[in-house]
C-alpha cells in the first residue's frame, strides 16, 4: 500500500506541473469562442477564453481526479480527465445543442414576472456570494476625449455583505496609467455597484415594475449553458431605454447571468447625457451552486464642464473571479476604504 501511494504521488506532480495552453473553438465551422469559461468539478479556479478562443490553464494545484469543464451557452459541454491532460497545446470543440433539444424542453407557461418571482422565492437557497472570499483581478478603465486615459489594473480580495463590501489588496499594482487634467476631477466611487452584488433588491424592484407594467416588452425562451436548461428572459421599457435580461435556472430558479442595458438618457440638470451604460453579473457553477464568477459596468457619457466644454468619457469597470474561498487569501492583508476612489489607494 504505502509502494503504491508513493507511484500515486509522483503521478500527481508528473500531470499537475503543467501550464496548458488551450484554444476553444465551434465544431462546426472551427471559428474561435472567446467567453468560454473554463473550470474544474471540484477546484475553484476559474478561467475565461479570450477573443481568439485562448486560454492559459494553470493545473499546478488541480488534483488529477479532477475534470476540467469548458462550457459556453446554447453550446455542449466539453469534459476532459485531468489525469489525461498531457499536452501543452491542446484544442478544445464545442458542439451547438440542437434547436429540436430546446424546443422540446419550451414547456412553460410561465411569463416574466413569475419567472422572477421564483428567483425571489428560491434566492436563500441560491443565493451564497456573502460566504465566500473572491480574489478577483479588478480593473479600472477611463478614457476621456479619447486620448486622456486612467488605468488601474490590481488583484483584490473582496468580501461582498448585505450592505456593504469588504477589500484588501496585496499592495502589488499589475499596471497604472495616471490620467491628466480632468481625470483629476473624475471620481469613480463604485459602493452602489459592489452594494447591488447580491442582486435581490434590483429584482424586487424589477418584480414591482413588471406588476405595474412599466415594461412594454416581455421575452422568454429556453437556451442551455453549463449542460443545464435555462429560461432566456429580456423584458424592456421603450421611454427609459432600459433592457434587462437574465439567464435563469429553469430547474433551481437561480441566477446565471444578469445584464441590464440603457442608451439615450438624458439629465437637464448637469447636461449630460448617457449615451450608453451597461451592468453584468455572472455565475459560474460549482457542486450544485452557482457561485460569482465577473461583474463588470461599463458606459460612454457626453458632458459640459464648468468652462462650458463638451467631453466624451468611456468607463469600464470589470472584476473577473480567478478564485474564492471560505477563508481569507492570506496575501490580502491590506485593507482599502471602499468609500473612496479605489484607484487614490495605488496613487
Amino acid at each position: 500500500m504505502k509502494k503504491l501511494f508513493y507511484v500515486f504521488s509522483f503521478f500527481a506532480i508528473t500531470v499537475n506541473a503543467q501550464i496548458i495552453n488551450i484554444k476553444i473553438v465551434d465544431l462546426l465551422d472551427d471559428s474561435p469562442m472567446d467567453k468560454a469559461d473554463v473550470y474544474f468539478k471540484n477546484s475553484t479556479v476559474n478561467f475565461v477564453s479570450d477573443r481568439e478562443g485562448r486560454v492559459v490553464v494553470d493545473l499546478n494545484s488541480i488534483h488529477p481526479t479532477d475534470e476540467l469543464i469548458v462550457s459556453k451557452k446554447d453550446y455542449q459541454n466539453a469534459i476532459l480527465k485531468v489525469s489525461d491532460l498531457n499536452y501543452k497545446d491542446l484544442a478544445i470543440q464545442l458542439e451547438k445543442v440542437p434547436e429540436i433539444e430546446l424546443s422540446e424542453a419550451f414547456i412553460t407557461n410561465l411569463r416574466v414576472g413569475d419567472i422572477l418571482a421564483k428567483v425571489i422565492e428560491n434566492y436563500a437557497d441560491n443565493f451564497n456570494t456573502e460566504k465566500h472570499y473572491y480574489k478577483v483581478n479588478f480593473v479600472l478603465d477611463a478614457v476621456i476625449d479619447s486620448v486622456d486615459r486612467d488605468l488601474l489594473d490590481v488583484d483584490l480580495q473582496f468580501r461582498f455583505k448585505k450592505d456593504h463590501v469588504k477589500i484588501n489588496s496585496n499592495n502589488t499594482v499589475n499596471h497604472r496609467l495616471k490620467g491628466q487634467g480632468l481625470h483629476l476631477e473624475s471620481n469613480y466611487r463604485m459602493m452602489h455597484f459592489f452594494r447591488n452584488s447580491s442582486l435581490l433588491e434590483i429584482i424586487q424592484n424589477m418584480q414591482n415594475k413588471l406588476s405595474a407594467k412599466l415594461y412594454e416588452e416581455e421575452r422568454v425562451l429556453i437556451s442551455k449553458y453549463a449542460n443545464k436548461y435555462m429560461y432566456d428572459v429580456e423584458f424592456k421599457n421603450a421611454k427609459t431605454q432600459v433592457t434587462n435580461y437574465f439567464l435563469i435556472d429553469k430547474e433551481t430558479f437561480a441566477i446565471v447571468e444578469h445584464r441590464t442595458t440603457q442608451e439615450n438618457k438624458y439629465f437637464p440638470s448637469t447636461d449630460e447625457t448617457i449615451n450608453y451604460h451597461e451592468v453584468i453579473y455572472k455565475y459560474r457553477p460549482y457542486q450544485n451552486k452557482w457561485i460569482l464568477k465577473e461583474s463588470s459596468t461599463a458606459w460612454n457619457t457626453s458632458y459640459v464642464d464648468k468652462n462650458k466644454e463638451k467631453h466624451a468619457l468611456n468607463v469600464l469597470i470589470n472584476m473577473v473571479v480567478n478564485d474564492f474561498s471560505y477563508q481569507p487569501f492570506p496575501d490580502f492583508n491590506q485593507s482599502v476604504n471602499e468609500k473612496m476612489d479605489i484607484r487614490k489607494f495605488f496613487n
